[in-house]
């Protein structure tokens, strides 16, 4: 990196008053690689701009051309720039003298020659007397790197940008005077990434002349700043604030207090609409038992207040699903898709990768969601900014009970990694994810046919937060064949996350964990020899149906 050179590039209209300490700032820098580009845009201050210029003789390139505006000065240096690296220096700002060998010894330890970088800065007077320090929030900008754009933290004259970009992106637009540079960075940032050096490299100079820009901006910025709260993905939104209601509302709050207020009222209208208009998307694999997945099928179609699109996975059905093709036929929310039959996680694959939604959220063809199920959640996963979510549910049990039970596993929540590998309440219909952990690789284990979905949370608990909720908004069934009532079931599930688990090279570290899952198996193993799967179930069905907590089937219509 030692020998790349940087073109540091001075823009300058009418700019008598500060061009000489810029210059000299750039012409300071203990980088011995650099060449100092002006671009004389036109000034009309009797020659004052352009002698202060011509003094530095081949020590700097001086340009000359007609007023096109800051954007027309960039361009104009970035075609006649020489160097693998721009930076740009305003006429009225510093360059410390270390900034550029500062940002080139950055690059290298970053092993990034392709990144762009921007730093911390003061804020000086005319008289060059320091205001304050502006440092930047590290460990925000670590979680959300996105951040610095879209609140405005980015300094332009901080910025190190490799030249190639600058010219794959296009030019500065020259129709924008005063927002020219956060226009191309966000064009930049769809594919580049901005690194923050936490270190002052500048002084940004702070005086009157400024104040006179302040009304034109609006009417620039309102549509810039419009186009950059629509350009961000559902995943780009979840990375920075945790859902998209939460950074629409946080860019219209940061907005409400600048000029651009068109662009802060387009925002929070998004805010306030986020879980009306976000789309879910549901996935249900099934095999067979297609009565019963009509009576799921239908109980999302029957969702209030939500968008949703149905995924349906047949895994290799052998009955006739001719009602099922119907059904999506007629529904242009309902999408079929076949395979040969792979188990549950393979669907469940199948179907995420063909989801559309913001939020994805499973349900097996045997159960079904409460009418508010695909809201509620997701209202709460918008307010606290979550991407794994999961609830209470009911327990139906026709074989045994006429009234439904109720399962509180809701109540299990926050940072629950290590402790899921010793017990693990989630249900499958309970859970709903943001799209950004599918854009990041989750997969269900589908190597594995029992306990499938619990090794999956866990391997979400080990990266993410659980939002638990203390509502039952779905219905899981039982019956005597269920995972939950069958000990036979349960011994060989436990048994095969434990060889799962133990060879895994982080979750086979939590030995303690490990240890109680096998005394746990060792239990549910001995009662296998003495009990009858009708007796061991007992406990469980008199924890979901205390008196006190079921509910009447004829209930339901009414919930």
């Amino acid at each position: 990196m030692d020998d790349k050179l940087v073109s540091i590039c001075i823009p300058v209209f009418n700019g008598s008053n500060y061009l000489k300490k810029a210059i000299e700032s750039a012409l300071a820098q203990d980088y011995p690689h650099v060449e100092v580009i002006v671009v004389n845009d036109g000034s009309t201050d009797g020659g004052l701009t352009e002698a202060i210029a011509l003094e530095y003789g081949n020590r700097i390139r001086y340009i000359k051309q007609e007023n096109r505006g800051v954007a027309g000065a960039l361009n104009t240096a970035v075609a006649h720039a020489k160097g693998t690296y721009f930076a740009w220096l305003s006429h009225d700002d510093i360059h410390l003298p270390h900034k550029t060998s500062a940002q080139m010894r950055f690059l290298s330890d970053l092993g990034r020659t392709d990144a762009c970088l921007f730093s911390d800065y003061d804020l000086i007077d005319p008289d060059d007397k320091l205001i304050t320090t502006v440092r930047l929030p590290v460990d925000r900008i670590r979680r959300s790197p996105r951040l610095p754009l879209l609140n405005g933290m980015i300094n332009g004259c901080s910025l190190l940008v490799p030249i190639a970009a600058m010219r794959e992106f296009g030019v500065f637009d020259e129709r924008l005077r005063f927002t020219q540079d956060y226009d191309l960075w966000n064009k930049i940032l769809d594919k580049q990434e901005f690194f923050h050096q936490p270190e002052v490299l500048i002084q940004y100079r702070v005086h009157p002349q400024q104040d006179t820009q302040t009304q034109k901006l609006a009417p620039e910025s309102d549509p810039l700043w419009t186009r950059m709260i629509d350009d961000r993905s559902p995943t780009q939104r979840a990375q920075l604030s945790g859902s998209s209601r939460r950074f629409y509302q946080s860019l219209g709050v940061f907005l409400e207090l600048t000029p651009m207020q068109k662009a802060s009222a387009h925002a929070l209208n998004l805010a306030k609409h986020a879980s009306r208009d976000t789309l879910t998307s549901v996935v249900i694999p099934f095999f067979n038992e297609i009565n019963l997945l009509h009576r799921a099928v239908e109980s999302v179609r029957s969702q209030i207040g939500a968008r949703f699109e149905i995924i349906l996975v047949d895994d290799g059905s052998t009955e006739d699903t001719s009602s099922i093709e119907r059904l999506a036929q007629s529904d242009e929310r309902i999408k079929l898709i076949r395979q040969a039959n792979r188990g549950a996680a393979a669907a469940r694959n199948r179907g995420m990768m063909s989801a559309k939604g913001e939020y994805i959220a499973f349900l097996d063809g045997d159960d079904t969601f409460m009418p508010n199920k695909i809201r509620r959640q997701l209202d709460l996963m918008q307010e606290h900014g979550a991407l794994f979510s999961h609830t209470s549910y009911y327990i139906s049990y026709p074989e045994r009970k006429n009234s439904l039970g109720i399962w509180h596993s809701g109540q299990f929540g926050g940072r629950c990694y290590p402790e899921l590998i010793r017990s693990c309440p989630i249900a499958v219909p309970t859970v709903m994810l943001h799209r950004s952990i599918v854009d990041e690789g989750f997969l269900f284990p589908a190597g594995c046919h029992l306990g499938e979905d619990i090794l999956a949370w866990i391997d979400l608990a080990a990266k993410y937060l659980l939002l638990g909720i203390d509502e039952p908004l779905s219905v899981v069934e039982w019956s005597a064949t269920s995972a939950a009532m069958s000990l036979d079931k349960q011994v060989r599930g436990v048994a095969a996350m434990i060889e799962i688990i133990q060879s895994h090279p982080i979750h086979g570290k939590h030995l303690a964990e490990l240890d109680s899952l096998r005394a746990h198996l060792e239990e549910i193993t001995a009662q296998r020899a003495r009990v009858s799967e009708a007796d061991w179930a007992v406990p469980l069905i008199d924890q979901a149906w205390n008196i006190s907590q079921s509910v009447p089937l004829e209930a339901i219509g009414r919930i």
